[in-house]
């Protein structure tokens, strides 16, 4: 009875949190537009509300594409406005009060003819924003967000779950395409979770959630793509950021980094370096039931593995920008990343049940190490060139070699009820290797054809080779024995050839249809060799995408968007390597995978450019999906992924700014959805699960004296489905404070602050029976210290002419 009520106490402690943040108080509307000296809208300028007493924030908004811009205030109160955007003088407003609804004349910007002088212009961004195409996450928004790593910013991103795995889902769906400064990041799972583990959030200037991409990016990834933005320099002459983030969670952890940028006259150098040294641990609990199909009955298997992790690398990224006319830009790119991650776990399983005719023993221990290194670089080289009428050109050249080595041993040590070791224990080596070569070509076009109608045309090309080798074997009395039977080699290749026409046309301020298809010839051939099987797949696809959009200014705002998208199986899970946990339990690759293709759906409603409402449905065919298998003859389950019948996703996102009171500033996101699987199951039977989750995440960001920021974000989601799994409700709070002292900023966090978040699973399907409790460190204190170092003087950044700008950054730009 204890247990049920502290459980329910944490529950309504955090569903308090979240909730109390709806509590606002009954305000007026300040409205008006932003102008050049023209007298031309001039759109996405910062508007920030300021206290006329001491200057301080009150909120701030984005004026939309015509300009215009609407914020909350309290009625008798005293404000200043503030209108801020790069390349235009800023602007401060006399004193004024707020008497009910004010219409504000027009803000008109002077394009700024000098430089300022030696200030740092900041804006404040929202922390959650909602684009034509995107929802974007402002990471610079939050001291928290900025406070961690790459990795713990999805984590906290509306409707997304990163599981204890590191697999990646977006409102209940799984198969994200993750896209690194616009581009595709042609990793591995585990590989793409070693890089975000090792990336710090403060490098990130913003996430960007894409489910319907239009015929522009790759039609790869079912639940759509996330886009993470690297944070660039804008300003002339020399200039940096140095820090270091500090954590303590059970163990020390530190990393470094540095940020330099060099613009003057035609040219633009850019740089930036990171060390990681991340030591953490975590457990797990694992009781599974298997039938005895000798003597009846079932065996249980009651296991807790425990793991010390120690990950520690090096990122880095530099490159040049040529600006050799105002129109025509030359840049090259290097970067890259390399480190080693070790792994310490110890597995005790005891053996219940009717297991006595089938072992000698009556459980095991087994050791397990791991070491793995990898070495990461891509070259780039792109090109752009404005023609204004004639329209716009960019290339990119991409070449990347992955590489990496995995040696894994695992001994299994074999004990009696009384505790006596059994002879002969099982001690298993493996020594994999895989070398991965990317080579990747992309041209966009695009013009205006007319008034409002503009024309995106393009292709792709890309070719990925992929050779794995994995030496399997035994130590028998001191000496490794070989074990032809497991040991393999896996060569992957894979060609995929794509062009894309897209058509966009604006009437006036309120309609906005958009138009496109994109085409597709993929050919792969996966060989192992040593097993002398060849599988191959060449086939061609078409993928339509469309969208409209239509806006009643400075009230609402609709649009409806379709696209269809396409997964291919990656690399890992095509790999039919085995890898052990202990002798009963390992995960095996399937190199007979399909694609899965996906009918994508969506709606958006948008109320003064500040509450939006996103609803859609998914449709997935072929789906890919992790399962588990079990071999009830010689007790072994194992996790591999196969080709499902269908999913079917239904979804809704609430995203709201909530103004408490001037000093307090909440942002509430809401994601629900249903899942529902429907397909036969390899191993027999029928999977046939749905449920309805949630997942809900309230930032709440407190403007206290002397600037002084402090933030508190809640999270729950409810439990969930993910094709045969059914995984438990998690929780945390988090909290976070930001203070600048001039150049330099301090940023403190702690999350999890109670130690609530874990990971239950469960598994019931035909004979499969298995809970798992997945515990890692999730309570963790960061102390990030960064100093900003030379010339902040602002230039105007250059523009560029294509339709899609927000979803387009370049590296270094």
């Amino acid at each position: 009875m204890t247990t049920y009520f502290f459980t329910l106490l944490k529950r309504i402690f955090t569903l308090g949190l979240l909730l109390n943040a709806g509590t606002a108080l009954a305000q007026y509307q300040l409205s008006g537009r932003v102008q050049d000296e023209q007298q031309q809208p001039l759109p996405y300028a910062n508007v920030l509300l300021l206290s006329a007493t001491d200057s301080a924030l009150v909120k701030g908004t984005v004026a939309d594409t015509t300009g215009a811009y609407a914020l909350e205030v309290t009625d008798n109160e005293r404000y200043l406005l503030s209108v801020q955007m790069v390349g235009y003088t800023p602007y401060f407003s006399e004193a004024f009060q707020a008497q009910q609804a004010q219409q504000r004349p027009p803000v008109q910007l002077a394009e700024a003819t000098t430089e300022l002088g030696e200030v740092v212009v900041q804006s404040t961004k929202p922390m959650i924003e909602v684009t034509a195409n995107a929802l974007v996450m402002n990471v610079e928004a939050s001291p928290i967000l900025q406070n961690g790593t790459a990795k713990q910013v999805l984590e906290k991103s509306p409707g997304v779950v990163v599981d204890q795995n590191g697999n990646i889902s977006l409102k209940g769906k799984s198969n994200v395409l993750v896209y690194l400064d616009g581009k595709p990041t042609y990793m591995s799972n585990a590989d793409l979770m070693r890089m975000l583990e090792s990336m710090p959030a403060q490098n990130i200037e913003k996430v960007e959630m894409m489910d319907n991409p239009p015929a522009k990016y790759d039609a790869a990834g079912n639940a759509g793509i996330i886009n993470i933005v690297r944070t660039a320099e804008a300003a002339v002459g020399l200039n940096g950021t140095v820090g270091v983030n500090l954590g303590r969670g059970n163990f020390n952890r530190v990393s470094p980094s540095v940020q330099l940028n060099y613009r003057q006259n035609k040219v633009n150098l850019f740089g930036d370096y990171s060390y990681f040294y991340n030591k953490n641990e975590g457990s797990m609990t694992l009781f599974r039931r298997i039938p005895n199909e000798v003597q009846g009955g079932f065996v249980t298997f009651d296991q807790l593995s425990t793991r010390l992790n120690l990950p520690q690398g090096h990122n880095f990224r530099a490159g040049a920008d040529w600006f050799v006319t105002k129109r025509t830009t030359l840049g090259v790119l290097l970067s890259g990343n390399d480190g080693r991650f070790e792994q310490d776990e110890r597995n005790r399983t005891v053996l219940g049940g009717e297991y006595d005719s089938l072992f000698r023993f009556d459980g095991l221990n087994a050791e397990n190490f791991t070491d793995n290194r990898w070495q990461n670089l891509t070259y780039n080289l792109n090109f752009e060139q404005d023609w204004e009428k004639a329209g716009n050109l960019s290339l990119d050249f991409d070449y990347a070699q992955r590489s990496s080595t995995n040696r894994q041993g695992n001994d299994n040590f074999y004990f009696s009820n009384a505790g006596d070791a059994v002879p002969n224990p099982l001690l298993v080596r493996t020594d994999a290797a895989t070398d991965i070569s990317i080579l990747a070509a992309q041209a966009d076009y695009s013009r205006t054809l007319g008034e409002g109608l503009q024309l995106e045309v393009g292709s792709k090309l890309s070719r990925v080779a992929t050779d794995n080798d994995l030496d399997f074997g035994t130590l028998l009395d001191g000496e490794r024995v070989a074990d032809t039977l497991r040991s393999n080699r896996f060569v992957y290749d894979e060609d995929i050839t794509a062009g894309y026409v897209n058509l966009k046309k604006q009437w006036s301020d309120r309609w906005n249809v958009q138009a496109g298809v994109r085409a597709e010839h993929t050919f792969s051939q996966g060989e192992s060799v040593t097993l002398d099987s060849l599988v191959q797949r060449d086939y061609l696809n078409w993928f339509p995408s469309a969208s409209a959009s239509y806006t009643i200014p400075e009230k609402h705002s609709f649009s409806l968007s379709y696209s269809r998208r396409i997964d291919r199986p990656n690399y890992g899970n095509l790999n039919p390597f085995e890898f052990f946990l202990d002798r009963f339990t390992f995960q095996r690759g399937n190199p007979f995978l399909n694609p899965q293709y996906t009918d994508a759906f969506a709606f958006t409603y948008g109320l003064k450019n500040a509450v939006f409402l996103t609803l859609n449905y998914n449709h997935t065919t072929d789906a890919i999906t992790d399962v588990l298998e079990q071999e009830n003859a010689n007790q072994t389950t194992f996790q591999t992924t196969v080709n499902l019948n269908q999913i079917k996703n239904y979804s809704a996102n609430l995203s709201a700014p909530l103004p408490v009171a001037q000093w307090w500033m909440a942002n509430l996101n809401v994601t629900a959805f249903y899942n529902d699987v429907l397909s036969p199951y390899p191993e027999g039977g029928v999977i046939d699960n749905s449920q309805f989750s949630y997942v809900l995440r309230a930032q709440n960001t407190f403007s206290l004296p002397k600037d002084i920021k402090l933030e508190v974000t809640g999270f729950y989601q409810s439990p969930l489905i993910w094709g045969m799994f059914e995984v438990g409700e998690q929780y945390q709070i988090d909290l976070g404070v930001v203070k600048d002292f001039g150049r330099l900023r301090a940023q403190a966090s702690l999350n999890d602050i109670f130690d609530w978040r874990q990971n239950p699973v469960n598994i019931r399907q035909g004979d499969i029976n298995v809970d798992v409790l997945n515990k890692w460190e999730t309570r963790v204190f960061r102390l990030n210290l960064s100093y900003r170092f030379g010339n902040q003087k602002v230039k105007k950044a250059r523009r560029r002419g294509t339709a899609s700008d927000d979803l387009q950054q370049r590296a270094g730009d």
